[in-house]
């Protein structure tokens, strides 16, 4: 009897354990941090990639975030984040030096502005999130602010875990495809954007929603 006490105890005490690793072994996120669904509170994904079967499925996803109506073949920007973005585009916003990067979420694209080398804008893709805008949703607990919308037909949440949006940073995620999302962020550090930069990056996701549907 005191032999299966005592390993009942110890499998408390292992429990324990680990849930406490897990809730704060990791570094304090920041505003630059992206949720995906691996971060605490989300359900790990069964692959980092959507299968065939999945991404041909008629209708596509069926998740807790607003169906794309009219999805877009994402697959040559999965890799090629830059090229979301005309060169007309660019000029259009008065953007320049476009820089392709990589982050914990996917690749990832950076333009400065031509007026101000600080200010910046950025389109990451949520290349670990297979479930597109639906991976988003399902972490809403996980943003300081979450508020959804569209922008020109496709769905769209602007959401960050934390808020910085009257310091020039805003971050909208919008699903191109129900099993594909992007990141639209600012980061604005001067001029008269930078108490309101949201519709700075709505425009940008405007001109990026054109260009990836060939406009």
């Amino acid at each position: 009897m005191n032999s299966q006490r005592l390993v009942g105890l110890t499998a408390a005490a292992l429990a324990t354990g680990a849930l406490l690793a897990g809730c704060g072994g990791g570094e304090e996120r920041s505003a630059g941090d992206i949720p995906t669904a691996t971060v605490p509170g989300g359900k790990p994904p069964a692959s980092s990639a959507p299968t065939g079967e999945e991404s041909s499925a008629p209708g596509g996803s069926t998740g807790s975030a607003p169906k794309v109506s009219s999805p877009i073949d994402t697959e040559k920007f999965a890799s090629d984040v830059c090229a979301m973005l005309s060169e007309a585009k660019v000029s259009e916003l008065g953007l320049t030096d476009a820089t392709p990067r990589d982050s914990s979420t996917g690749p990832t694209c950076n333009w400065n502005f031509t007026d101000a080398a600080t200010n910046r804008m950025d389109i990451s893709a949520q290349a670990k999130n297979p479930n597109g805008l639906s991976d988003i949703y399902d972490q809403k607990d996980e943003f300081a602010y979450f508020e959804p919308m569209e922008v020109a037909g496709y769905p769209a949440v602007y959401a960050d875990v934390t808020d910085a949006r009257g310091g020039g940073d805003c971050s909208l995620y919008v699903g191109l495809n129900d099993q594909f999302a992007v990141r639209v962020s600012s980061s604005l550090s001067t001029g008269p954007d930078e108490s309101k930069p949201c519709p700075v990056v709505e425009k940008t996701a405007e001109a990026m929603i054109d260009t990836v549907k060939g406009g």
